[in-house]
């Protein structure tokens, strides 16, 4: 006996699917241009959102970690602190392929075990043992903390270009995504402060997979790029439009009714509506995303991914409102009146 559907009704079932998809901020944009031009006669200009700069490559941004060899003269007393177990642990298989997250919390857990093991009777000759490598680790941990900014997969996804934006009234990931960007400026502020035993106990893995899980970032970038492209280039040729034209001798033309209509049903109720979700998102994440990644080597190329387009779409936002605003004033369109 056969099970399933026949072909031609599964890509029914499909295209019904794929046709309940919601707006994201593209199609919201797209939806109200259309209307713009139907009723003002204007062009119908394919909206494109410059790619940014490609991110420089993990290869290039790896500072490999100073190679410390551990020669133990007191096996005992290294048991006794835990050392021989991460010291293991490195040399494993699993430990010469560390990837930067898991590389950089192995390098605080043996920060915090060697902080104790100072405080432990150990030998003169373990004891300058410890101080000595204690004092290298601390030398090189801000370099695999920089390791996992730069390189790791999980995060380098959010800021890589992609075609994912959000969708008006998305709340899901943003919580979780914030959360993870205050976890890792906590871990940042853990090893400036050589607090080794707390930072340890920072679970990186978990804010790297509410990222990876979410991938929300990545989605606030694309969105806040394409709404800036998009109001940049219409913003032109609507404001080449005399608002007096629309409605000569105070005569209230039908397409003047229309106008209304597109004013309060699309642009205040979805589009307005969904720019200041986005800039919400924008001004509670930007600063920390900033506070992480300031002074390392692709800070101005995620500037031009988030503060840069975010600027821009608040200003070509407010050139588009003056327009209504205008249009208001001239015209007998009544556009201050709330959308039922």
């Amino acid at each position: 006996m056969k099970y399933g559907m026949p072909v031609s009704m599964l890509m029914g079932v499909l295209l019904a699917l794929s046709g309940c998809a919601e707006p994201d901020s593209k199609a919201t944009l797209l939806d109200y241009q259309k209307r713009l031009n139907r009723v003002l006669q204007l062009e119908n200009i394919s909206v494109q959102a410059e790619l940014p700069e490609t991110l420089p490559r993990p290869s290039a941004l790896n500072q490999p970690l100073p190679d410390i060899r551990m020669d133990l003269t007191d096996a005992w007393a290294s048991r006794e602190c835990g050392l021989d177990q991460l010291i293991g642990e490195r040399n494993s298989g699993l430990g010469r392929v560390f990837q930067p997250s898991k590389q950089l919390n192995y390098e605080l857990r043996l920060l915090a075990r060697l902080q104790q093991c100072q405080q432990q009777p150990l030998s003169p000759a373990l004891q300058q043992q410890v101080s000595g490598w204690l004092a290298q680790k601390q030398q090189s941990v801000q370099l695999a903390f920089n390791n996992m900014l730069l390189t790791d997969d999980t995060l380098r996804q959010q800021w890589h270009s992609s075609s994912k934006r959000l969708v008006p009234g998305q709340t899901n990931g943003f919580i979780d995504s914030t959360a993870a960007l205050r976890s890792l400026i906590n871990l940042k502020q853990l090893i400036e402060t050589s607090a080794w035993q707390h930072a340890a106990e920072v679970d990186i893995e978990q804010s790297l997979a509410a990222l990876y899980q979410h991938d929300f970032l990545a989605g606030l970038q694309n969105s806040l790029r394409f709404s800036a492209a998009w109001f940049i280039q219409v913003n032109p040729q609507l404001v080449t439009i005399a608002p007096t034209s629309l409605c000569p001798a105070g005569q209230n033309k039908p397409q003047l009714t229309i106008l209304s209509t597109v004013f309060s049903k699309f642009f205040i109720a979805k589009v307005q509506a969904h720019l200041a979700e986005l800039t919400r998102y924008y001004n509670e994440s930007w600063p920390l995303i900033a506070k992480l990644y300031q002074h390392t080597p692709i800070y101005p190329a995620l500037q031009q991914r988030y503060q840069q387009p975010a600027e821009q779409l608040q200003q070509q936002l407010l050139l588009h409102v003056q327009w209504w605003q205008q249009l208001n004033q001239v015209c007998p369109v009544n556009l201050t009146q709330s959308p039922a």
